[in-house]
């Protein structure tokens, strides 16, 4: 989501990150370009220099613990799509492709519809 907010509360290393960070949910990338997931991972990099003891997701799967860790996992599930986006041809391709790598994830469904938006007609 573009102009999202993260809340640091350094007095007890807690980043309360919105929509910039997800905890084992597929990613919804459907309303995102290539530079708007840049911008993305940037602002993953700027959270994970608050040096976070807990960082919660907007997104998470019910009882996942609120761990720094799903900082990079967010950043590599964006690389991931990213680089699995350029080299596929059609949706169906970049959905499955990704599945493959994050068959544990939650709804899918969302990351079918990433896959359709940025892969249209295809």
């Amino acid at each position: 989501t573009d102009s999202t907010t993260c809340l640091h509360v350094p007095s007890i290393g807690l980043a309360v990150c919105g929509d910039a960070l997800y905890n084992d949910v597929h990613l919804h990338l459907g309303e995102s370009n290539a530079e708007g997931r840049k911008e993305w991972i940037a602002a993953l990099d700027k959270i994970e220099s608050l040096k976070p003891v807990a960082a919660i997701a907007g997104h998470k799967r019910p009882g996942a613990p609120d761990t720094p860790s799903n900082i990079e996992a967010t950043r590599k599930y964006i690389r991931d799509f990213d680089r699995i986006a350029y080299h596929t041809k059609n949706a169906l391709d970049l959905y499955n492709e990704m599945l493959a790598i994050y068959p544990e994830r939650v709804n899918p469904a969302v990351l079918w519809y990433s896959a359709q938006a940025v892969k249209p007609g295809n």
